[in-house]
């Protein structure tokens, strides 16, 4: 079995499948500019994300970051883990929560950053 530092370097920029996290997945984080035209489609054109009636803002960052909030249709609420892994958007697998030139581990990289409070805002 590959270890996580491999996964990480050569594949998946986050240990999504070690920890059983779901966390960039539920609800899927976008700045609040991202383009409509950018949300992925399924095999049949369909979008995959469905956005929700929320803004959400990171308490660490209140004066600058606003993120607009999707539910993703091919993330298994039940089990945490997306319906289709092996060919999930480009958008999806650039996403993550270990970067590689931080001295941190990828454990603490990943608690810090599932570890993150928003404050949420209805529209």
């Amino acid at each position: 079995m590959e270890s996580v530092e491999k996964k990480t370097k050569n594949n998946n920029p986050g240990p999504c499948v070690e920890k059983k996290c779901s966390f960039c997945c539920d609800s899927v984080k976008v700045n609040r500019f991202f383009l409509e035209d950018e949300i992925p489609v399924d095999e049949n054109g369909n979008k995959i994300w469905k956005e929700r009636s929320e803004l959400l803002i990171p308490e660490d960052e209140i004066d600058i970051t606003r993120l607009k909030s999707y539910d993703c249709l091919n993330l298994d609420k039940s089990t945490g883990k997306c319906r289709d892994y092996e060919k999930r958007p480009p958008i999806c697998k650039r996403c993550g929560c270990i970067k590689k030139n931080l001295k941190e581990s990828i454990d603490e990289q990943h608690r810090k950053f599932t570890n993150k409070k928003f404050i949420v805002i209805k529209t």
